[in-house]
């Protein structure tokens, strides 16, 4: 659902995000600074593939790569000031476009559809490590 919304929610922004830049976003905001790795996991994509889309976004200066204060050798991907705010922007327009295709059902399959939408978000897990 997020790769059909994604044009619909970038043609409001001056920014040209694909649904798995949102999602990688989301996930960054989430979870705090995360290695390639953890993004590729979690995105189920080979590492190469997300410095590419790292990269397209760093040049819209939603995201920076930075050391680990921990681990100079290690790299971490982190949300900028603009990546945050882009994000909140493109979460709230989301809400609205997922809103004003929601208001078109009647109480009855609105009441079925959250049935379901919370039976299935119950079997997600609740929370994503991102160093497994």
């Amino acid at each position: 659902m997020v790769r059909r919304l994604g044009p619909e929610l970038t043609s409001h922004t001056s920014l040209k995000l694909t649904g798995q830049q949102f999602v990688m976003l989301h996930f960054i905001s989430k979870t705090g600074p995360c290695k390639v790795t953890d993004l590729a996991g979690r995105m189920e994509v080979k590492p190469s593939a997300i410095t590419v889309m790292i990269d397209r976004l760093i040049a819209q200066g939603v995201v920076q790569r930075r050391h680990d204060d921990k681990d100079r050798r290690v790299v971490l991907i982190d949300m900028t000031d603009r990546g945050h705010e882009v994000l909140e922007q493109l979460q709230q327009l989301r809400r609205e476009i997922i809103g004003s295709y929601l208001n078109d059902l009647d109480t009855d399959k609105l009441t079925v559809f959250l049935d379901i939408f919370e039976q299935i978000a119950g079997k997600i897990p609740k929370s994503v490590n991102p160093s497994s």
